[in-house]
Formats: C-alpha cells, structure tokens, sequence
C-alpha cells in the first residue's frame, strides 16, 4: 500500500508535468523546426501536378544576356504587355514591382500598354517597419500603372523561423497610418488574378472568416510550371496561339536579381518567386491549402499518445510498454501522414517530445520508488525475521540496486525457507489443522486432516470437509459455532465426536494481514477423547457421591429416628449428617466448576429470606434469633437460584453454629454502588466469638475449617466456605469474612445489580 501510494504520488507528478511542457510546447511553437522538417518529408511523397494552363514568363539568364543589365527600360515591358495583348490570355500578374516613378514618357508608353490588357493585375508590396513610426508602407503601382491594371494585390512572402516559405496569406489587413480610421484589405496578387477570371472570391477565401490565418501550401516539383524566356516572348519567338487563354505570370528566375527563396522541397535548394506565385494561384484554383489544426486540437491530439502509454504504464509489463511507445511513434507519424492527405496538418513533435519524456522520467522515478520501496522493506525484513535453521548466502561488493535486487532475492528464498518450515511444523502437528480463505475453501490440511489416502482435500468447500470428521449428530453445532463472529462469541472452541467415535474439541482462529485485513481461518481439532472419557468418568464418581453415597447414609439417619436418644445413637447421627454434607459441597463445588454460568433474574431478598426460614427450627432449638432486615426495594440479580440459595444457607448454617445460645443473628440486605456499579451487600452478622486470627486468610480455602468453637450438631470439612465462594464469585461477586471490634463475625457478599431491561422499540 505504502509503494502504490507513493507510486501514485509519482505519476501523477510525472503526468501533470509532461502535460505541461507538452501544452506549453505548442503554445509557444518551440518545435516548429522539427514540425516542419517532418511537414517537408512527408508531402514529398504527395507532390500535386501543375496545371498546363499557367504560364511563367521569366526574366531568366537568357533574357538578360539578350537585354543587358537589369532594370531595363520600361518601353521592353511595353512591348512584352502589347504583344501579350494582341496574344489574349485568361490573365496576366506582373510579378514585377513598379513603385518608383521612371522617365515619364516611358511610364506613360507602360501604362498605355498596360491599358490594352483586360485582366492585368499588378503588385504592391508593404516594407515593414514602415517610415514616421507607422507600422509599415505600402508601396503600389506608380499612379499611370495602378490606373491601368484591372487589380493590384499584394506579393510580400512569409517566412517560416528557419526562412523557408511554407505558408502564405490570401489576404493582408492594417492600417496604413495611425491615423486611418479602419483596417484596410489587400488580396493577394494569386487571389486577384483568381477573381479576374472567375469573377468572385476563391473557395478558400470564403471559407475562412480571417483571410490573414496562414496556409500551408503543398508545392509541386521544381519545374513543373510551363515557363518561357522572357527575351523569346519579345523576340516574337513564341507563336501568339500558344500564349492564348493561358494565366500568364510574368517574374524574375535569374538567380543575380535576388528573387530566389528556400522552399520546402526534398532537394533543399531556393525557387524564384514568380514560381511560388505560380505554385499559390494553382493552390488557389484547386482550393488545396492545408489547414493546421487548432492550438487547442492540437494539445489534445498531442497528449492522446501520452497519455495512453501513462495509463499503460499501470497494466503492461517493461517490454509490452517499449514496444507500445514505438508503435505509439509510428501511429502519430502516420496519424499525421494521414490528416496531411486530407489537406489537415498536425504537428507531431510535441507528442513524440510527450513520449520521449514520460517513458525515462516514469522509468527512473519508479525505479527509485521501488528502490526506496525495497530498502525500506528489506530492512524491516532483516529485522524482523523470525530465527529459523536456514542458512544464507553472504552478499558480494555491488551496485546499489543490483545489491539490493540480490538482497530481494535472498529475502525471497528465505521466505521460501521459512514457508517451507512453518509448512512442515503445521504438517506434523499432533492433531488435525486445515486452513480456509475467505470462500470457505480448503487451502491446507495437514497429514492429520487427510482422511484418504491422497484424496485431495485441498480446494474442498469447508462443509464437505466437516463431514469427513463430524458425526452427523453434531454437525449442526459445529457450524452453529463456525457462523458466530469471533469477537463476539463466548465460547472459543466447540466439542464434538468424529466419525470414528473420538472427541475433538475444534477451535478457530483468524488469519490477519500485516495491516490487520481478514485472509482466512484456521482450524484446529484437538483430540480430547481421553479429557471427555476422563470427565465422564468424573461424571460417574459424581453421580456415585450424590446418589449411591448419599443413600445409605439417610437409611441410617432414618433408622435412627426410631431409636433411644442414646449418646451413641448421637454420635451415629452426627457423623452420618457430615458425611452428607461433605458430599453435597463436594459435589456442588464439581458441578459449578464443570458447567457453564446459566443465570436468570432472581429477587434476591426473597432468596434469603428462603434460606433463613429453612434454619429456623435450628436456630429456635437454640434460642437464637436469625432476623432479615430488606432496604433493596426489590433488587433483582442475575444468578443461578439453586447454588446461591446453598450458598447463603450454608452462610447463615455457620452463624447459628458459631454462636451462643439465646444470641442474634442479623441478615440486611442494601445497594450500594462501587466505581459507579451498583451492587446488593449482603452482611450476616452473629455474635459469636469471632474468626480465629490464623484462619482469616485461609478461610474459602479447600478444607480450610476449625470446628473447636462450633455449637452445632454437625462438624465441618472445610468445603462449605470453599463451595460458597466459588458460587459467588461464578456470579461475578465478591465475599468477605472479618470480625467485629463488640465480639462477633461478619460475612459480607457483593453481588451485581441486574441492568434494567430494555424496553422494545
């Protein structure tokens, strides 16, 4: 219990804290690195085709071997822009940034070329810090163009950290200046050229309600764009059909005009940005941008895997979990692989970051815990092993836990010893002994509790294993015995005969755990059949003192009432009548101590009252007065009236005897309470000559008696106060003997008041 909680305590740490730095490493994109170097492995096995109606038109090596230096005038643009207008494409992005004023008749010509062209769309680009505190500048077409074009839009890239151009935005939005009143919208230069020809916004820009979100863009391969020398298009090398309702994008390739950017292509190389544009527009078209998936989907996604090999780390063994998390690593590429075909992008690194970090923190936390665990036990084990002849090995120099595994192992076989041990002790006991658990399944006997040969008593239910010793008549009070509770019972053993007419006495016993938890029982059965022959036997000396003995001497007492009152006669007389009541209180004293208590309500009063009346004719042939004074109000006890009433008879017998003719006896019954239980005093008080100082101590002793002052007719044995005693104290009672300062001696017994009864509810 104490290494499961502390276990818990563990886990709990370690899952709380993988899933904090699992969130708070997508928070902050910490693995966009590694996210995107999976994201560019994974789409190149899913490059999309380039649509044969794009044209690029590039200002490429040749163009500007044919046409010198660049920039070059802006009439060479006027003339490509004619020739294109005579060509009639669908439409046409000049990907070539004309913010800044030239010569004006060569802007005018530019313009008056651009005009001819029905769906020319130009760009404008925003530099960003922008100048005078604003946050950025925008930067349009110079105004003779901007009135030109059919549209213009904007062509700014985004950069991933490691500069690639991954993703992009159909949309840019701000204010020009602090002092714009709203937030001002420019499409992108792709979503303008889509809108030219098909007169509305893109799918992709509708669908999403903040067209500034970015997107993932899936690119084709390097050259899969149509692409033509710019220099051959005004050359009039290319034939005007083959210009015809193409999408012409019109951009630098050359690699010395500083249009080149990282793309996320297998090769690692740069793509000119006339063909990132191209790659967009057919993004646009297709509408196959990939989404990335929530902040939050993307936690929850991220922490599904760790969180399932967390829970497995509960239930699967060390080598079930290495090849969980494996697999776990394979899933959620391929979970990513999957989503990323249907235009879905999750990111995996946090959640393989997730795995990599809760299998070896769990690993070594619970490592230490057990380590922790092992010593703690090992050295409560090493001080509490019970010392038995087993030997062990001594342990050789290594590492701790090595040392202590070596240690377990040792502990183990040492307990393996002392089961065996304790096995073979049990297995030899001298009476029968079997264990059950908590089925009533029989999970042990000993050699004694086989009764076959090798007939298998283990896993027998514990009724038929009653059967195999109890005979049938006392079945019944064996189980009586087994269904009462342990702490409440008041017998802890039962008799009984077996099958083979021996007496067993059974007694049952719990089996506890080291944190007090019921396991099971044990049973044992002491074979008592020489105990219950010999108290038969008691049984029949007592029977013989009560009856057989008694009998001839009443003839004698009888056949004396018919005879002279002669001094032999007498003496006949008085040893007859103590050989009576020496029998009577020894057979008393040997019915008590071999009978269980079975009281019933008595007033105790008229008990006493009883047992005075019964000593009248005694005390009146001596003159004595025995009188009963009563302050209990009706004092019930509980107790066995034929016992107390000897008792209290034998008490007064022994006042009459001990006191002199025409004296008082005096009997009173009160209730006192002592250490706030109530109790019934009853004191008999004679006037004799009192209790010799010698025998005070000894007087409810066995033949513990002095007769030298008795007046009666019959002497004592010294078993009277003996039997007396033990009645009393049978009833949970107290006597006292003392003798009083006037002359005289006082008896003083103390017996429980009965509780009040309960009242039904």
């Amino acid at each position: 219990m104490k290494l499961r909680r502390r276990l818990g305590i563990e886990w709990a740490g370690v899952a709380l804290a993988a899933s904090l730095i699992v969130a708070g490493l997508i928070h902050w994109n910490s693995l966009s690195g590694f996210d995107n170097l999976l994201y560019d492995r994974i789409s190149d096995y899913d490059r999309p085709q380039a649509p044969d109606d794009i044209l690029i038109i590039a200002v490429d090596e040749d163009s500007l071997a044919a046409f010198g230096k660049w920039p070059w005038p802006r009439t060479r643009h006027a003339e490509l822009l004619t020739l294109l207008a005579d060509a009639s494409p669908k439409a046409i992005a000049f990907d070539i940034l004309l913010s800044e004023p030239g010569d004006g008749e060569e802007d005018l010509a530019l313009a008056d070329a651009a005009a001819q062209n029905d769906n020319l769309i130009l760009p404008l680009h925003f530099v960003f810090p922008g100048s005078n505190g604003t946050d950025f500048d925008i930067k349009e077409p110079i105004p003779p163009l901007k009135q030109a074009a059919s549209a213009i839009g904007h062509v700014n890239l985004l950069f991933d950290r490691d500069g690639v151009v991954r993703r992009t935005a159909l949309c840019f939005g701000g204010k020009a200046d602090h002092t714009a009143s709203q937030e001002t919208i420019w499409p992108h230069l792709m979503e303008q050229v889509y809108r030219s020809i098909n007169g509305g916004m893109s799918p992709a820009f509708q669908r999403h309600d903040d067209c500034q979100k970015p997107l993932l863009m899936p690119y084709a391969n390097r050259g899969a764009f149509s692409q033509i020398s710019y220099a051959a298009v005004v050359n009039d090398e290319i034939p005007s059909g083959f210009l015809k309702d193409k999408i012409i994008l019109v951009g630098a390739t050359a690699q010395g005009l500083g249009d080149q950017h990282p793309v996320p292509l297998g090769d690692g190389g740069t793509m000119a940005g006339v063909e990132i544009m191209a790659n967009l527009l057919s993004d646009i078209t297709a509408d196959r941008f990939v989404t990335p998936v929530s902040t939050f989907t993307q936690i929850i996604l991220s922490l599904i895997p760790t969180w399932i090999l967390l829970i497995g780390f509960w239930r699967w063994r060390p080598r079930t979990t290495i090849f969980v998390s494996l697999g776990l690593v394979v899933i959620i590429l391929s979970a990513s692989a999957i989503l990323l075909s249907f235009q879905i992008w999750f990111a995996p690194g946090a959640a393989m970051v997730g795995l990599a970090l809760v299998y070896p923190i769990w690993g070594w936390r619970r490592l230490q815990a057990t380590s922790d665990f092992m010593d703690d036990e090992l050295k409560n084990y090493r001080s509490e092993t019970p010392d038995i002849p087993v030997l062990q090995a001594p342990l050789g120099p290594v590492d701790l836990v090595t040392e202590q595994a070596e240690e377990l192992a040792h502990a183990i076989k040492h307990v393996r010893d002392l089961r065996r041990f304790i096995s073979d002790a049990l297995t030899n006991l001298p009476d029968p002994m079997f264990v059950t658990d908590l089925d009533g399944k029989v999970k042990f006997v000993n050699k004694l509790a086989q009764t076959g040969a090798e007939d298998g008593a283990q896993d027998l239910a514990l009724d038929d294993m009653l059967k195999r010793f109890v005979a049938p008549e006392d079945l019944d009070d064996v189980k009586d015995y087994l269904a009462l509770d342990q702490n409440l019972r008041e017998h802890d053993y039962v008799d009984f005969t077996s099958l083979n007419d021996e007496v067993f006495a059974m007694r049952r016993a719990r089996v506890l755990s080291d944190e007090g938890e019921l396991r099971g029982h044990i049973h044992y059965l002491a074979d008592i059949t020489e105990v219950a022959n010999a108290a038969q036997e008691r049984e029949e000396v007592l029977q013989l003192l009560s009856h057989d003995m008694r009998s001839p001497q009443a003839a004698i007492l009888a056949l004396l009432d018919d005879q002279d009152d002669t001094d032999s006669n007498k003496r006949i007389e008085q040893h007859a009548r103590r050989t009576l009541a020496l029998a009577d209180n020894f057979v008393g004293l040997a019915r008590i101590k071999s009978s269980e208590f079975s009281g019933e309500d008595i007033l105790l009063s008229d008990l006493v009252i009883e047992a005075n009346d019964s000593l009248w004719p005694l005390a009146k042939q001596r003159e004595i007065t025995s009188s009963v004074e009563d302050h209990t109000e009706g004092a019930f006890i509980i107790g066995e009236p034929s016992s107390l009433y000897r008792s209290f008879a034998n008490l007064i017998d022994n006042a009459i005897k001990y006191s002199p003719d025409k004296s008082v006896i005096t009997i009173l019954l009160r209730t006192i309470a002592l250490d706030k239980q109530a109790f019934v005093s009853v004191t008999i008080t004679d006037q004799g000559k009192g209790i010799a100082e010698d025998m005070l101590d000894h007087l409810f002793d066995r033949f513990a008696s002095n007769d030298l002052d008795s007046k009666g007719a019959v002497k004592g044995a010294g078993l009277g106060l003996n039997f007396v005693a033990a009645v009393i104290e049978r009833h949970g009672g107290t006597i006292r003997a003392e003798n009083l300062r006037e002359g005289g001696a006082r008896f003083t017994v103390l017996l429980p008041l009965a509780p009040d009864p309960v009242e039904p509810v």
